[in-house]
């Protein structure tokens, strides 16, 4: 690999000390460096600068430094060129990227070869009106349908392949990946799945019964949500922690396996039980 896209969340890196010591390793190896056009202003010689989506297509892997939201926001367009994703977390949890900041020795694993590449499913999810599909989104982490206000619950009918599997008064519903089972699924209550299932897990959140529980769904079947009389509130549609929509009475949401996938970069020397117990051992 000798061409990389840099991709460094401003929030998260302040005065961008990260994104620099980055740089300069991958200089040192003279790699072929791109970023966004916004950085151009920034004096970081040597680098080739232009709008987002070309700088994933030229690259050989694209290299955040930030959290797992800074990851998601790539996700979608990375997941259209094919571009691995390797992560530098310069954030809480960051359960998506694979190198804990300063631990830049793992560059050495890229360079030479040592290293896997795990195909994540993604989720679409569409927004129906009757049999017409009125907006599409693509989640890697989770859809979420909750309540559109502070502590408001809502009231959803969930089936699974057009066959029932409960109502739900709750303060929402998640679906979500595999890769998404260790965040707000979690949370909520949800079971971890290890990230190369091809599965959907749907939890509940805060549900006003001792009966629901969290479901773990074949990839390959199609979840169906629903807004349901008494509407104590409006129903908000969320993706990868977005608010993208807000459900009408006579709308659903179909979600289901995206033909996308994203590639995230897995140094060898990395094993997912071992990177699940050190971010949850408090």
């Amino acid at each position: 690999m000798k061409k990389f896209t840099i991709i460094p969340n401003e929030t998260r890196d302040t005065g961008l000390v990260e994104t620099r010591k980055v740089l300069e390793i991958l200089r040192e190896k003279q790699c072929e460096i791109l970023m966004e056009s916004d950085f151009s202003g920034m004096n970081f010689p040597g680098v080739a600068f232009a709008p987002l989506e070309e700088i994933l297509e030229k690259a050989d892997v694209a290299v955040v430094l930030g959290g797992d939201g800074t990851i998601l926001r790539v996700a979608p367009l990375a997941a259209k060129t094919g571009i691995p994703i390797l992560g530098i977390n310069l954030g809480h949890l960051g359960f998506l990227a694979q190198i804990e900041k300063g631990n830049y020795g793992v560059f050495e694993d890229v360079f030479s070869g040592n290293y896997s590449i795990r195909n994540c499913m993604m989720l679409d999810c569409l927004v129906m009106e009757g049999d017409a599909a009125l907006q599409k989104f693509t989640a890697l982490n989770d859809v979420v349908v909750s309540g559109d206000g502070y502590a408001r619950m809502i009231h959803v009918s969930a089936s699974v392949n057009g066959t029932g599997i409960g109502d739900y008064s709750a303060d929402g519903l998640i679906v979500a990946t595999a890769v998404g089972s260790t965040a707000y699924s979690l949370s909520a209550g949800g079971a971890i799945m290890h990230p190369e299932m091809e599965a959907m897990m749907l939890t509940p959140i805060c549900p006003h019964t001792l009966k629901a529980r969290s479901m773990v769904i074949p990839a390959s079947h199609q979840v169906e949500i629903v807004s349901k009389p008494p509407y104590r509130s409006s129903v908000l549609v969320m993706v990868d922690g977005k608010r993208q929509h807000v459900l009408g009475e006579n709308q659903r949401i179909q979600v289901s396996r995206s033909k996308d996938v994203v590639k995230l970069l897995i140094p060898n020397q990395q094993n997912f039980f071992d990177v699940l117990r050190k971010k949850l051992s408090d």
